[in-house]
């Protein structure tokens, strides 16, 4: 047999399987290996990147943050609920998607912008993100930002927000008034206000302009246009050191555009050095302003406090009068009480006082007016008594009394009406009441009696009807005037009893109708309404609320989430009077209020 027949033997294989079976392993192998590389570089490639496009700005700027994904093949989603701390969104998120080819080889970005402006100065730390990208999660690396505070009232500054305090220290109680005012140099429009929350305050709003009102004014000889955007007076409720958060305003800021080349804009005659007359070559910027940062210093009141003290801080004085000092038994009389003065007229209550017994009293009703046009909170409170008497003599009326504390002279003082006497004489079927003589007396006055009848009367004979038809009607209308006065006083006291609670289950159809009737001015009638509403539905003292007021007072009332959608409500009416933000609102306005005051309704 020839050699090269050896490889041929039963069981044996030939030379080509051999080398065609490792041939097919290899490739196998191969294929693995750049598979696993491709997968590889292709885990490796995918990152994500947060960038600024400045590290240093101004606290009235804004800045652009930006998070990019490489290569990613989905747009990444991210958390930046971490920054809103020190942060404020003016915009955003865009997204934006990226693909390039450079020397035949594609890379792309996905990326995700948002503007934000600082909300304090300092040296602020952009912490690092989780941004997810499909099934994986990346980490951007954290960013700082150094913060620079504006230096108010100087020549460089164009624009910029003032808070005017008439006062840094105050008791509890007493009237701080806070004026918001903008100053500017350059054409500007503002987009949207965010009034401060003046926590541990009662707040009373004194000027919100329907319009912004420019005027001319210098400081330090530059010539401005200031409006007053809000003024408000607060009443502090505690003691120690309140924080006045700031006032923050978006506006649109003309800008002079850079050019390269010079064009016939360029022209000293349309670069006036006026800037509110200069709507050449501008071009316009976001810019966020910020009042600055406040405390109010809050004090006890000094020692001397009176026991009946209930909260009066301010000068006032105390009257009381009747519609008439003389009445018969069972017959109304209205004691009406009327204090007078400047103050915190809203938060504090008449003393308790009583009555003589032979009163029948009922709940007052208040009445509260305020002069408008005054910065210092001044007006009456009328509190209307109904008074019943039910016997017959003299009785007083007991001097009404208020303390208070005037922040004036720092003293405490007192105001009082005067007595006031009222005389009850006997009414139709009312009894006398007993005079308290003695029997030795009462037989002194039997000898002055004088006697109807001395003859013997004509009796009846016997045999005619006992009672003739003449008597059956006296007797009748006699048995229905005596149950009439106390058909009549049990009619009347349950509407007085329940006036509050018709009022409470009329509300909402009240409220619906008003918000049906035409007007100018939409946000002002629907914000009053919805006052009204709240004050008739929840039995409140005033309709001169705000939306901090009502947050406070119908916190327990309403559950979080209506009272949340019933505080932005009212915010956005607030701002719909001089916010062209607001403008969107206005045709929804009307059917969103009568769908939330519908819930509330049906909640509360």
């Amino acid at each position: 047999m020839r050699p090269g027949n050896r490889n041929n033997k039963p069981g044996t294989k030939g030379p080509g399987r051999i080398r065609g079976g490792d041939t097919g392993r290899r490739r196998r192998w191969v294929q693995f290996v750049l598979t696993g590389l491709f997968l590889w570089n292709t885990l490796q490639a995918l990152d994500v990147v947060a960038s600024v496009d400045v590290n240093t700005i101004n606290i009235n700027d804004v800045f652009t943050f930006k998070i990019d994904a490489v290569d990613a093949d989905e747009s990444p989603r991210v958390d930046i609920s971490p920054l809103l701390d020190d942060f404020t969104i003016v915009s955003g998120p865009s997204q934006q998607t990226n693909i390039q080819w450079v020397n035949g080889k594609m890379t792309s970005s996905r990326s995700l912008t948002w503007t934000l402006a600082p909300n304090h100065a300092g040296v602020i730390t952009i912490p690092s993100l989780p941004v997810k990208v499909g099934k994986r999660t990346l980490k951007t690396k954290a960013l700082r930002i150094k913060v620079t505070k504006t230096k108010q009232l100087t020549k460089k500054n164009d624009l910029f927000l003032v808070t005017e305090i008439d006062k840094d220290e105050a008791y509890v109680g007493e009237q701080i008034t806070i004026t918001y005012k903008l100053y500017s140099r350059v054409n500007m429009s503002i987009t949207d206000i965010q009034f401060p929350e003046f926590v541990g305050f009662w707040t009373e709003e004194l000027f919100v302009p329907k319009q912004i009102d420019f005027r001319d004014t210098q400081i330090q000889g530059v010539r401005y246009k200031t409006a007053t955007l809000y003024k408000i007076a607060l009443f502090p409720t505690k003691t120690g050191a309140l924080d006045l958060s700031p006032m923050t305003i978006k506006c649109k800021v003309a800008v002079r555009k850079s050019r390269r080349s010079r064009s016939i804009w360029d022209d000293p005659f349309f670069n006036s050095v006026d800037p509110f007359f200069n709507p050449f070559g501008h071009e316009t910027t976001t810019k966020i302003l910020r009042s600055e940062d406040r405390k109010i210093t809050v004090k006890p009141f000094p020692p001397g406090q009176p026991a009946d003290f209930t909260g009066a801080v301010g000068d006032f004085k105390i009257t009381a009068t009747l519609d008439t000092t003389a009445v018969k038994v069972n017959e109304a009389v209205t004691l009406r009480v009327v204090l007078k003065g400047t103050g915190n007229i809203s938060l504090f209550s008449l003393p308790e006082f009583t009555f003589p017994q032979t009163l029948e009293v009922f709940p007052p009703t208040s009445t509260i007016k305020k002069e408008p046009f005054r910065d210092n909170i001044t007006g009456s409170i009328t509190w209307e008594y109904i008074l019943i008497p039910r016997q017959t003599g003299r009785f007083p009326i007991p001097r009404i009394e208020l303390p208070f504390f005037n922040p004036n002279d720092r003293q405490w003082h007192r105001t009082a009406s005067r007595p006031i006497q009222l005389k009850v004489f006997p009414g139709k079927g009312s009894p006398i009441a007993t005079t308290g003589y003695s029997k030795e007396e009462v037989t002194l006055l039997g000898k002055d009696i004088r006697y109807i009848r001395s003859q013997v009367p004509a009796w009846i004979q016997k045999g005619t009807p006992k009672f003739q038809t003449g008597t059956l009607i006296f007797y009748s209308l006699a048995v229905l005037f005596y149950f009439i006065p106390g058909i009549t006083r049990n009619v009347q006291t349950n509407r007085l009893a329940t006036a509050q609670t018709r009022r409470s289950k009329k509300a909402l159809r009240v409220a619906l109708k008003k918000l049906n009737r035409p007007t100018d001015d939409v946000f002002t009638q629907t914000a009053h309404v919805i006052y009204q509403y709240l004050k008739d539905k929840f039995h409140l003292t005033s309709d001169k609320l705000d939306p901090h007021t009502v947050s406070l007072l119908l916190e327990d009332r309403l559950s979080p989430a209506d009272l949340g959608d019933l505080v932005r409500f009212l915010k956005t009416c607030d701002a719909g009077r001089f916010a062209p933000g607001a403008e969107v609102a206005r045709e929804t306005l009307v059917p969103d209020a009568k769908t939330l005051l519908k819930r509330i309704d049906k909640n509360a």
